[in-house]
């Protein structure tokens, strides 16, 4: 019985998100832009993204599905901020973006085609992934700016069974472009639950704790020891920013048992 009444509660938590995304992409947004200029709409539409999504964090607190433990997120010191996070869960996305005004975000194709997401991807703009290579310069464009970029190496949500997925290069080909350093942030989820493959339904039988650490700043020039190639210096990045997540979650394992 404890294990359907939380089954039932992540539905109706669920069903606020689904639903919650269509008030947003044909009421709320379509009205903020007839009644504001064109030019900069994407960061306003980028903040009613963010409330949205924490009504929809913080509504899944108040039932007791989950409890997030959040340290606070230093802001850039000039110029832009590049975000990298690991992937355990559905809801990482929602749960990083509540935390930020302004946060580009690179969507993937079959989620701009979803109803209840696309006008709302983009109204915010969103990079779209299959842009190809024009997702590196597109982000290193919204760096120069001085916005907010947040990227998950892994590309999907970390596998069952393991730490971490395999990393993509992208976030070191943007880093290296834009001169930017890399802010990690590390996601850690007790118990593992809404992993990739699992059923939302399939639900564990106490609360989950969603606990997101920010770890030092990693600057690609730390790591290189000059004259590589962007393809070696890429791969290189990308190994040390694996390798500090992977200590991370270890350390946090080490700390919980």
């Amino acid at each position: 019985m404890r294990r359907l009444w939380r089954r039932i509660r992540t539905a109706s938590a669920f069903a606020l998100f689904g639903g919650g995304g269509l008030v947003l992409a044909f009421l709320i947004l379509p009205v903020a832009r007839s009644l504001s200029a064109a030019e900069g709409f994407d960061l306003r539409a980028q903040r009613w993204i963010q409330r949205a999504y924490r009504v929809f964090i913080g509504y899944m607190a108040a039932i007791g599905l989950i409890r997030v433990e959040r340290a606070e997120i230093p802001d850039p010191d000039g110029g832009g901020r590049l975000i990298v996070a690991n992937h355990p869960t559905l809801i990482d996305t929602a749960l990083l973006v509540a935390g930020f005004p302004q946060a580009d975000c690179i969507a993937k194709a079959e989620r701009a085609e979803v109803r209840a997401f696309g006008p709302a991807i983009s109204a915010a703009n969103y990079i779209r992934r299959e842009t190809g290579s024009g997702v590196v310069e597109e982000a290193v464009k919204r760096l120069a700016a001085g916005r907010t970029l947040v990227v998950f190496p892994e590309g999907t949500r970390t596998p069952e069974g393991a730490k971490l997925g395999r990393f993509q290069r992208g976030a070191a080909h943007v880093a290296l472009r834009a001169g930017v350093p890399i802010h990690p942030i590390v996601i850690t989820a007790r118990p593992r639950t809404l992993m990739k493959g699992q059923k939302w339904h399939d639900v564990p039988d106490r609360t989950l704790v969603l606990t997101v650490r920010n770890l030092a700043p990693l600057d690609p020039k730390d790591v290189l020891e000059g004259g590589e190639t962007i393809s070696l210096a890429a791969r290189r990045v990308t190994e040390a920013l694996r390798e500090r997540f992977l200590v991370a979650l270890e350390t946090t394992e080490d700390e919980v048992g």
